[in-house]
């Protein structure tokens, strides 16, 4: 059975700036959508959401026409849930109470509160009110609102954005873990590489007023945490890892690195503060363009693809069966 697609094919003009938005996007996972401020990614979802009648065009989602010459679904019968910048909670209410409001409304399955509230890890939180609450716990809420409803798209406009690195490293792994419970496909918007890095299994980007076709995210190492002396730790194809979790010996995880932190050497570079350093095979260089290279690595049963300079590939003389060693500053774990 094949993946459902959300269709996208309009074109808007704002201000001075003209945005065309081609593309298929699978309704599985997470989706990022990057580019720089003031580029149209906000009113693209607002686009897909319902919320703007301006753009010229048509948006399916699946098999059903949501926009079209002729025709506008509105906004609440799109079933989509929108997690903004800004909470937007309810202040008068409790969390339990925010998540209610829009389940009720929605007329969503009995069973769906508590899997939203066990994947956000919101049991503790229920009956505090909302100015009790942290920056990191509000932003939690707002997701577990908006999956409460049961909707059949998530939209994450920089849900983030007012957090701080270690938050956002936190809340990540909530995100993951919300969408994949509920099964609810979700685009979620960011200019920060490390987010979209950590979180998402496809990328496609706003660049010149054009959108493009999704690209699969690849980040991901598989790893074991393993004993070593009286601790655990995570390896990665039989080396140390600098990260832990608290599990069992012998559990698999999965590791997603920040690419923009990776850093290729030819020799073992020793003792180092990375994450990770390990051993890769460059499977695949591709320019880019004049100043970029694209590079696939692999190891034991798995890949990762990030974005070198081409003066640092030249200077490394970089080719395909090439062993190298990559070192990682800035990675974190998330869900399997």
């Amino acid at each position: 059975m094949s993946t459902p697609i959300l269709h996208l094919d309009i074109s808007r003009r704002f201000g001075n700036h003209f945005l065309k938005a081609r593309a298929d996007v699978p309704l599985t996972g997470i989706t990022a959508l990057e580019g720089p401020s003031g580029s149209g990614k906000t009113l693209l979802l607002r686009s897909i959401a319902g919320l703007e009648k301006g753009a010229n065009g048509s948006i399916l989602f699946g098999d059903i026409v949501w926009q079209s010459q002729n025709r506008f679904v509105a906004p609440q019968a799109r079933r989509i849930g929108y997690v903004f910048q800004d909470t937007r909670l309810f202040e008068h209410l409790d969390v339990a109470g925010n998540l209610a409001y829009g389940h009720k409304r929605a007329g969503a399955a009995p069973g769906v509160l508590q899997i939203v509230s066990a994947a956000l890890d919101l049991g503790g939180l229920l009956h505090r009110q909302v100015n009790a609450l942290s920056g990191g716990e509000k932003q939690r809420v707002a997701l577990g609102r908006a999956l409460a409803m049961q909707p059949q798209l998530l939209l994450l406009d920089e849900p983030l954005s007012g957090l701080d690195q270690a938050r956002k490293a936190e809340i990540l792994p909530y995100i993951a873990r919300a969408v994949q419970a509920t099964r609810c496909p979700a685009i979620y918007v960011s200019h920060e590489r490390r987010e979209t890095a950590f979180l998402a299994d496809r990328i496609m980007k706003i660049q010149a007023g054009q959108l493009s076709a999704p690209v699969e995210c690849e980040t991901s190492l598989p790893a074991v945490l393993t004993k070593v002396g009286l601790d655990l730790a995570l390896f990665v194809d039989g080396h140390q890892t600098g990260l832990s979790v608290a599990a069992k010996a012998g559990t698999k995880h999965k590791i997603r690195i920040n690419t923009d932190s990776a850093i290729l050497s030819r020799d073992n570079p020793g003792q180092s503060s990375a994450l990770v350093c390990l051993p890769v095979e460059i499977i695949n260089v591709t320019a880019l363009d004049a100043q970029n290279c694209a590079l696939v690595l692999g190891g034991q049963g798995w890949q990762i693809r990030l974005v070198k300079s081409a003066t640092i590939c030249a200077q490394m003389q970089l080719e395909t069966g090439q062993k190298v060693w990559l070192n990682v500053t800035d990675a974190n774990l998330m869900p399997d």
